[in-house]
């Protein structure tokens, strides 16, 4: 039961990961075909992972590099907005939408937990560092290494994008312009 459950886990991620690059690519580009995009995405994906477990692990390293990288570079980006003003006119943007704007959880603990569920599901596969504990030279270092730097990921790719996401931007005004 365990193995189908993990199937269908990515499954789901890997689907919510090809909707996720169609919308970026209608984005970019608005009159190419969501279906034929994705079909594509899914193609370069399946042909990747048949052609070796190299050739996947090195596609892999590089577009989570491009990520982790694009994400720290908007964390440092929107804090130079945030203190300076660049890009804005030279006016620092402050604090202010963090409070303003009817301040935190004014949805309610509802939207918090939602949200967590979000970040959640970002982290599932997780339980595969037991499995993976055998392919390390020293499993006890590895895998607590590993466990403990979930907590950093969670704070600086999450919070520390939402945060400065909402510091400069409204969070009431974010449905306006779409997903940043």
């Amino acid at each position: 039961l365990a193995e189908w459950a993990n199937v269908f886990e990515y499954i789901v991620v890997g689907m919510s990961e090809v909707v996720a690059a169609t919308e970026y690519l209608k984005f970019w580009w608005p009159k190419v075909n969501v279906f034929w995009s994705g079909n594509i995405i899914i193609l370069f994906l399946v042909l990747a992972n048949l052609a070796s477990a190299k050739a996947y692990a090195s596609l892999e390293f590089w577009f989570a590099m491009i990520k982790v990288v694009t994400i720290i570079l908007m964390i440092i980006l929107g804090f130079i907005v945030i203190f300076f003003g660049v890009g804005n006119g030279g006016k620092p943007t402050g604090f202010s939408n963090l409070w303003s704007h009817g301040g935190f959880f004014t949805g309610g603990v509802k939207g918090f937990f939602f949200s967590m569920s979000i970040i959640v599901g970002s982290y599932e596969g997780i339980e595969l560092l037991g499995i993976s504990a055998g392919e390390v030279a020293n499993p006890k270092k590895a895998i607590v290494k590993s466990v403990k730097s979930v907590l950093w990921r969670i704070l600086i790719f999450y919070v520390g994008a939402i945060f400065v996401i909402v510091t400069i931007y409204p969070w009431n005004e974010l449905s306006n312009i779409g997903s940043p």
